[in-house]
C-alpha cells in the first residue's frame, strides 16, 4: 500500500472499491463482513443492529460515491493502513466533490475498514470545503489519544511532516507549507492512532491565489 499511488495490486485501493460498491448497493451484509472485529463489536454487535443503524448511513455517505480515485493508500504499521478517495458523489440528485478516509486493520491476510474508534481526527484549518486566498499551513486536532501513536499527514496525497504539539489525549498537527500551495482544490489526509486505536479524516479546500 505505497502513500499516493493505487496500483492494482494494492489491496487498499481493493479493499475500498469493495466497500464503496457493497454501500452504493446496499449490501449491509458485504460492508458487515468487510468490517473489522472491533468495527462490528462498535458498530453491531449483530448484522441486524447495523442494519438498523450504521448501515444506512454508510450507504448515504461513502455509498454515494459514483466515481472517484485512490489518492492515499498507505500501511502505517504492520496492523494498521489509511485509504482515501477524491471523487464524485451524488447527493440529493446533484454531483459535488468530495473525499472520505478510513482506517484499514489486517486481519488475517485481509484488509479491513476500521470505523467508529474512539480516537477523533478534527480538521483545524483550512476548514473542509474553504475558499482561502493563501494556505501556508495545514492543521487538524488528534483527540481521544494515550499512550504511543503515530500520526501521517497527507497533502494533495503527498507524505508532508507535520509537527505535533499537545498532551498525550489532546494534540494539534500542523504542517507549514514552503512555498504556499498554488491556486486551486487540494486534499488533506490525516491518520493517528494510539496503540490498536485508530481513526482517519479527509477533507478538500480551495486557494484562490498563491
Amino acid at each position: 500500500m505505497p502513500s499516493g499511488t493505487a496500483p492494482a495490486s494494492d489491496p487498499g485501493r481493493a479493499a475500498i472499491e469493495a466497500f464503496v460498491a457493497a454501500a452504493r448497493t446496499g449490501k449491509d451484509d458485504v460492508m458487515w463482513r468487510m468490517l473489522s472485529t472491533l468495527s462490528r463489536q462498535r458498530l453491531g454487535p449483530r448484522l441486524a443492529d447495523f442494519r438498523r443503524g450504521a448501515a444506512g448511513e454508510l450507504t448515504e455517505g461513502v455509498g454515494s460515491f459514483r466515481s472517484f480515485r485512490v489518492i492515499v493508500s498507505e500501511r502505517i504499521t504492520p496492523e494498521l493502513g489509511v485509504v482515501a478517495i477524491d471523487g464524485l458523489r451524488r447527493v440529493e440528485g446533484a454531483r459535488e466533490r468530495s473525499v472520505y478516509a478510513a482506517v484499514l486493520r489486517l486481519e488475517g491476510t485481509s484488509w479491513k475498514l476500521e470505523l467508529g474508534g474512539p480516537v477523533r481526527v478534527r480538521a483545524i484549518g483550512p476548514d473542509p470545503g474553504a475558499r482561502e486566498r493563501v494556505v501556508a499551513q495545514v492543521a487538524a486536532a488528534v483527540e481521544g489519544r494515550s499512550g504511543s501513536g503515530t500520526a501521517v499527514m497527507y497533502v494533495d496525497g503527498q507524505t508532508v511532516n507535520p509537527t505535533v504539539a499537545g498532551t498525550a489525549t489532546d494534540s494539534t498537527l500542523y504542517a507549514n507549507l514552503e512555498p504556499g500551495l498554488d491556486p486551486g482544490r487540494h486534499t488533506a489526509v490525516v491518520f493517528a492512532n494510539a496503540g490498536r486505536e485508530a481513526s482517519a479524516l479527509a477533507w478538500a479546500f480551495t486557494v484562490t491565489a498563491r
